[in-house]
C-alpha cells in the first residue's frame, strides 16, 4: 500500500489526510520494509510536504505517543528545534531551558539524542545524571518539584523505533525533523521553536 502513495508522490502529487493517515499507520509499525518507508519519505521530502500533510502527521504522531499532565501553577513552556542546521554550535535549546527554569519559569523540555550537531538535549541532561528512561510520571513529578524535566523522545514517541532505521538509510533531513519540535508530550500551549531554514518559519507557526 505504502507503494502506491510513493508512486503519486513520484509525480508530484499531494496526499490527502486519509491518505497520510494510512501512510503514517505503515510507518510507525512493523510490516513494511526499511527500503520502502525510506523511500516514501524521500519522495515526500523532494516533493516538499504541504501544510495538511505535515499537520496529519502530526496528529498522527500524537495518537501514537504517550502523554502526561504536570499539575504546575505556572505556564509550561517547551524550547526545542528541529537540529540540523550543521553549524555545530553548541546545543542552545537546552541551554535556554536551564535559564528559563532558573529565573522560575517551568519548563517541559522535549528532545532526542544528538543526530548531527555536537550535543543533543538528552546527551546533555544524560550527562548531569537525569535519567532518561524515567517513566511518564516520574518525569511529571519532576517538573512539579524542580520547574524543568526532560520528555526523552525515544521513550515518549516509541512508534518512531519503526522508521528510525529509515531515518538512517537517507542521512537527510524528513519530515520528522520539523514534526518532533511539534508533538511535545506534555501538551504545552507555549513554545519557543527554532527551524534549520527560515522558509519554515511562517509554516511552522501555521502548523501549530
Amino acid at each position: 500500500m505504502l507503494e502506491n502513495y510513493i508512486a503519486r508522490l513520484e509525480v508530484g502529487g499531494n496526499l490527502s489526510t486519509q491518505q497520510m493517515n494510512d501512510a503514517m499507520n505503515m510507518l510507525l509499525s512493523e510490516g513494511t520494509s526499511d527500503n520502502v518507508k525510506a523511500v516514501f519519505l524521500q519522495h515526500l521530502a523532494n516533493k516538499g510536504e504541504t501544510d495538511d500533510e505535515l499537520l496529519a502527521m502530526l496528529t498522527k504522531m500524537e495518537e501514537y505517543g504517550i502523554h502526561i499532565a504536570p499539575k504546575c501553577k505556572g505556564t509550561i513552556i517547551d524550547v526545542c528545534g528541529t537540529g540540523g542546521d550543521r553549524m555545530h554550535t553548541f546545543n542552545i535549546s537546552t541551554t535556554a531551558s536551564f535559564v528559563i527554569a532558573s529565573c522560575g519559569g517551568i519548563v517541559a523540555k522535549h528532545g532526542n539524542r544528538s543526530s548531527s550537531g555536537i550535543s543533543g538535549s538528552a546527551d546533555i541532561f544524560e550527562y548531569f545524571g537525569y535519567d532518561l528512561n524515567a517513566d511518564p510520571d516520574t518525569v511529571a513529578s519532576i517538573i512539579e518539584k524542580y520547574n524543568i524535566g526532560f520528555l526523552f523522545a525515544q521513550k515518549f514517541h516509541p512508534a518512531m523505533k519503526h522508521v528510525s532505521a529509515a531515518r538512517k538509510l537517507l542521512q537527510s533531513r524528513t519530515a520528522f525533523n520539523l514534526l518532533g519540535p511539534l508533538c511535545n508530550p506534555a501538551h504545552v500551549k507555549n513554545q519557543l521553536i527554532g527551524v534549520f531554514s527560515d522558509e519554515y518559519l511562517e509554516r511552522i507557526v501555521n502548523i501549530l
